[in-house]
């Protein structure tokens, strides 16, 4: 049995890494930050997103038989990796993000894509690090508040980003049809390469390739923050 003070410090394991990258993207929204509501609304939704993908899983695994299928061990990784994990997850977030959120009249910059995209995805993944920290304790906790966490939020934040160029970047028809289809094909495709490394390789050659994966990831979302935040209609002239 688990002791009240234990009982505490895995819940706070569990959700100060959400809470500390949300404050932390939120924050980049200068000129015109987001109603807190709006923005608490999208972490439920992430939340949503988490129990609508975990059903999917379930479904999908109970209606196609994964275990009967012949599969070779590389096989079996790629499709975990790529479609259960993957597409299946990043569908659920990408569902809301730009079925319900993209259509908010307060979605009106292009940084609003990202702090919703990261709002969204940190509501996803608080809940998954809930049940995988009760599960596995404070070291499952750590790693996952190391690697896991704010691999969601860059996820949700590259979702976001695209979506708000396809809103508000001014583009042409075509053009705004590619970076909606970016938006969920980009997320799936790093999101199944992050988990094929962590089904593929051990030890410290895992982490290293991990995080420096994470390391580019987050290069590449902190220069989409400072453009969006650029090219923002509310930003001083």
């Amino acid at each position: 049995m688990v002791s009240h003070p234990a009982g505490v410090l895995v819940a706070l394991v569990a959700f100060v890494p959400s809470l500390l990258l949300l404050a932390f993207f939120y924050s980049a929204d200068r000129y015109e930050p987001e109603p807190r509501g709006h923005v608490v609304a999208a972490v439920a939704m992430g939340a949503v997103a988490m129990a609508v993908a975990t059903l999917a899983v379930g479904q999908l695994t109970d209606a196609v038989g994964w275990e009967g299928l012949p599969l070779t061990r590389g096989g079996r990784r790629l499709l975990e990796a790529f479609v259960l994990e993957g597409l299946v997850e990043e569908l659920a977030k990408w569902g809301l993000l730009g079925g319900v959120i993209y259509r908010w009249r307060e979605f009106d910059e292009p940084l609003d894509g990202l702090i919703y995209g990261v709002a969204l995805a940190l509501g996803f993944g608080t809940v998954e690090n809930l049940a995988y920290v009760g599960q596995g304790g404070l070291e499952v906790g750590l790693l996952r508040a190391v690697f896991a966490v704010p691999e969601h939020a860059l996820l949700g934040a590259t979702m976001g980003g695209f979506l708000g160029r396809a809103k508000l970047g001014g583009e042409a028809p075509r053009r705004r049809r590619a970076w909606i289809a970016g938006s969920l094909v980009v997320p799936v495709l790093l999101h199944g390469g992050y988990n094929l490394l962590l089904l593929s390789l051990v030890g410290p050659v895992m982490y290293i390739a991990v995080g420096a994966g994470s390391l580019l990831l987050w290069i590449d979302v902190l220069r989409r923050v400072r453009h969006a935040r650029d090219a923002s209609p509310f930003k001083p002239r």
